[in-house]
C-alpha cells in the first residue's frame, strides 16, 4: 500500500501528523432541504425512497436497521419506531414527515396483500417473510442520486457536533471508535 498512511501506525514518523477524522461525503444544508422537500411534498416519490431517505437523514438509520424494520417496531399510539439493533430500549419518536412516510410505506405494503411483516417489501419478498436486500435500500435512493450512507454520515456529523459522545454512542449503538472520526471531520460536501 504505497503512498497510503493509516491514522495510527507505529512506523509513521512522529513529525507527520495524520488526520483521522471522517473523510466521506456529506450533504450541504441546501441539498438536505431540497431532499426534505422532495420526500415530503412530491406525491410521485416512491414511499420507500421517502422513508429510507428521511430515516437515514433525520434518524441516522443504517441500511441493516431499515431492512429489518417490521410491524413490531411501530408504536402507532406514541408515533415511535424502534430501529432493530439499537441498544436503547426506548423507541425513536418520529417527526411528522418521517411518520407520514412510514404510513405511506405501510399503505403501499397493504395494497400488495403480503403477509411479510417487514415494512419495506419488494416483488421478491412479498411472497416470503424475508427482509428486502441491501441493494433495495440503495436502489430506492437512485432517483435522488444518493447512497444511504451519505445521508447517515450527514446526520452523524451533526449529532457528533451537538451531542455528548456518550449520548450518541448509547442512542445509536455505536462504539466510541465508530463515533470518534465524526468529531473531527475532513470531508467534502456532496451535492448536485
Amino acid at each position: 500500500m504505497s503512498g497510503v498512511k493509516s491514522c495510527w501506525n507505529p512506523s509513521n514518523s512522529p513529525d507527520a501528523p495524520q488526520h483521522c477524522g471522517f473523510r466521506g461525503p456529506t450533504l450541504t444544508l441546501d441539498h438536505q432541504r431540497a431532499l426534505y422537500r422532495r420526500w415530503t411534498t412530491n406525491p410521485g416519490t416512491h414511499p420507500h425512497e421517502a422513508l429510507i431517505g428521511l430515516a437515514a437523514l433525520l434518524h441516522a438509520a443504517t441500511t441493516t436497521e431499515l431492512r429489518h424494520l417490521t410491524d413490531a417496531a411501530v408504536d402507532t399510539v406514541r408515533r415511535t419506531l424502534h430501529f432493530p439493533g439499537r441498544p436503547n430500549p426506548t423507541p425513536t419518536p418520529l417527526d411528522a414527515a418521517t411518520w407520514h412516510a412510514l404510513q405511506r410505506c405501510l399503505d403501499h405494503r397493504a395494497r400488495t396483500g403480503t403477509a411479510n411483516p417487514h415494512i419495506l417489501t419488494t416483488r421478491l419478498t412479498i411472497t416470503t417473510r424475508t427482509p428486502a436486500g441491501a441493494a433495495h435500500i440503495r436502489d430506492s435512493l437512485t432517483p435522488a442520486s444518493l447512497l444511504p450512507q451519505i445521508l447517515r454520515s450527514t446526520r452523524l456529523l451533526t449529532l457528533a457536533a451537538q451531542l455528548d459522545i456518550e449520548l450518541l454512542t448509547a442512542a445509536l449503538g455505536m462504539s466510541y471508535s465508530g463515533v470518534t472520526p465524526y468529531l473531527n471531520p475532513a470531508h467534502q460536501p456532496y451535492g448536485p
